[in-house]
């Protein structure tokens, strides 16, 4: 016997071989099962398996009814009720947030996505490669304690660091057990840190010329020249104007000069040889046809110039610029780190570092190539501002092809003027991570800048530490939760002496977040 469902009612009637269904179908079978008197297998699964009489009629389904309007042969069955729901873990085909990742699988994992739970992997120079980019250059943008300092650390220097030609060089600025917080995990890779210590001589203190020939190759004369008109311009107050310049160029031309004739035991010149050479450039032929009034300018500036430079030959700055390259300063394969944790906060000792740093960098990296490189500021202001912001600018194009990628953290967008060339690299970047804003001004720099949603923009103010939007290129920002190792929560917290350890697990308020295993 076979089962029938009635069209006008949906009910089920059980019918006797032979039985004709009034114009619908019943489920074909077998003709030993006919001949035995089985009843065929139905795909209603409401109908109960015990229902084997002949005239038992089932209720009908719950539900709405489909029919076709057409009459089915005998032996198909004919559809006549809408499909069941399918589940959770079927339906995950048809949500492509899900089955797909919103970034490139071919970067170093940041976290997963808030909203679909997928996995973040995002690497610039693998992004740039692949065109989906067209700057390498990254910017972390947030408040203090929002988790900036943990994603550089891990997502730009210790993650890449695991995978070959790959290296980091950071500017290490915030200062942890005497120290900077680099210095346990330059250690690790094989390196020692560069340390800085104004006034002091020797036992490790470090020293850098900006007239080395390293400098020199990042750029040439014109980049040197303008890296010592930044420093020149940060030692001191007030623009420099044009006759700043010129008696420069001039001093700096006379003392190389008088290095490439050649002076007894040494090799290049240093910043007490360009400030000699100040008091004579009022003398030099290129001035010689001026007028008496105008010479008196260029004498002016002239000494103007050698004040500046003499201050970063003493007081905050002493020790640090006025002797040959210190011998322990060389490109580690891995991790070099330069720490400024013992300068002072004001003056421009750090913005000055942070530039000399990154032409030397530039330097080296002509001399060795192949290695995609990451300078990492996480006090980006003092590098991207302010005269040494220009010098930055000026070699990006440079840093593209010798495999550079800058990575800067700032703290207050709003604060920074619009016509700046800090603003003008942020502009550039196409790498965007942005984590909570307490400034109403600063979430609407972030919207306007980057070309956030305006829902999104609203949740900058509320974002938990950690969790922060991810701009790549022209894609739409992705809500990310930072992801952390337990050996990774140690090394990345800044904040060790005052809070207690956790045991594993990153605890952002009552919510533990997942670890990522690496």
């Amino acid at each position: 016997m076979t089962r029938h469902r009635n069209a006008s009612d949906g009910s089920v009637a059980v019918l006797e071989p032979g039985q004709e269904a009034d114009g619908e179908a019943v489920l074909p079978f077998g003709a030993a099962d006919a001949a035995a008197g089985a009843v065929a297998v139905t795909v209603d699964d409401d109908a109960e398996p015990a229902v084997m009489a002949a005239g038992i009629v089932l209720p009908p389904p719950i539900g709405a009814q489909i029919h076709s309007g057409r009459f089915a042969r005998r032996g198909f069955m004919k559809v006549v009720r809408e499909g069941a729901p399918t589940t959770t873990r079927q339906a995950e085909v048809l949500n492509t947030a899900i089955i797909g990742s919103p970034t490139d699988e071919r970067g170093v994992v940041i976290g997963i996505d808030r909203i679909s739970a997928a996995m973040i992997a995002h690497d610039p120079f693998t992004a740039y490669e692949a065109k989906h980019i067209t700057s390498p250059n990254v910017c972390v943008l947030g408040m203090i304690g929002s988790g900036k300092s943990s994603l550089i650390k891990t997502v730009y220097v210790e993650r890449p660091l695991l995978l070959k030609n790959r290296r980091a060089v950071v500017v290490d600025k915030k200062p942890r057990n005497g120290e900077g917080e680099y210095a346990d995990l330059t250690r690790r890779f094989g390196g020692e840190p560069f340390r800085f210590e104004p006034g002091k001589r020797g036992n490790g203190s470090t020293c850098m010329n900006v007239l080395d020939e390293v400098i020199l190759a990042g750029g040439g004369p014109a980049q040197q020249v303008q890296l010592l008109a930044a420093m020149a311009q940060q030692a001191g107050t007030g623009e420099l104007d044009e006759w700043h310049h010129k008696s420069l160029r001039s001093a700096y031309r006379a003392v190389m000069r008088r290095f490439e004739l050649g002076v007894p035991g040494r090799s290049a010149p240093v910043l007490p040889d360009l400030v000699e050479e100040f008091a004579d450039v009022v003398d030099s032929d290129e001035f010689a046809r001026l007028r008496p009034r105008t010479l008196d300018l260029v004498e002016e500036r002239a000494w103007s110039m050698r004040l500046r430079f003499e201050r970063m030959l003493g007081e905050d700055l002493e020790g640090m610029f006025d002797r040959e390259t210190s011998k322990h300063v060389v490109l580690h394969p891995k991790l070099t780190t330069f720490d400024i944790s013992a300068l002072p906060e004001d003056g421009p000792a750090t913005s000055m570092v942070m530039v000399v740093a990154n032409a030397w960098l530039m330097g080296m990296l002509t001399k060795h190539r192949g290695l995609r490189t990451n300078f990492i500021a996480e006090e980006g202001w003092h590098l991207l501002g302010g005269p040494g912001g220009k010098v930055i600018r000026s070699k990006s194009k440079l840093s593209r092809g010798l495999g550079l990628s800058i990575v800067a953290a700032i703290h207050h967008i709003s604060d920074i003027p619009d016509d700046s060339e800090a603003i003008a690299m942020i502009k550039e970047a196409q790498t965007i991570h942005l984590f909570r804003q307490e400034h109403d001004d600063d979430i609407a720099d972030c919207v306007r800048y980057f070309n956030l949603e305006h829902s999104n923009g609203t949740s900058l103010g509320t974002l938990q530490q950690g969790d922060h939007l991810l701009k790549v290129g022209t894609q739409k920002e992705i809500k990310v939760q930072h992801i952390r190792t337990a050996n990774e929560i140690v090394f990345t917290e800044t904040d060790s002496a005052l809070i207690t350890q956790p045991s594993a697990g990153v605890v952002v308020g009552d919510e533990r977040q997942p670890q990522l295993a690496l």
